[in-house]
């Protein structure tokens, strides 16, 4: 199913998340009661995922910016915010 869902992706050129990847499996050993993570290896690459999973949509909402190279008509109100 995501390599389907890839190949749609790209087709539409729609922005993907493509490195880190991760097939995450679920392990109750790994969790605490609570839902905080107990083992310091996975603990620092969820950490990891989610920094660049951050970083990835702070490009895409700057690539979606007003005034950016696919706007046909860049509002110069819309560009001195």
């Amino acid at each position: 199913m995501q390599s389907s869902m890839r190949a749609v992706l790209s087709f539409l050129d729609a922005p993907q998340l493509n490195a880190p990847e991760a097939y995450v499996k679920f392990n109750p050993a790994v969790f605490a009661d609570d839902g905080t993570v107990t083992d310091k290896g996975t603990a620092d690459f969820l950490r990891h995922y989610m920094e660049e999973y951050g970083a990835f949509v702070e490009r895409v909402l700057a690539a979606n910016a007003p005034g950016h190279i696919g706007d046909p008509k860049p509002d110069a109100e819309k560009l001195s915010r």
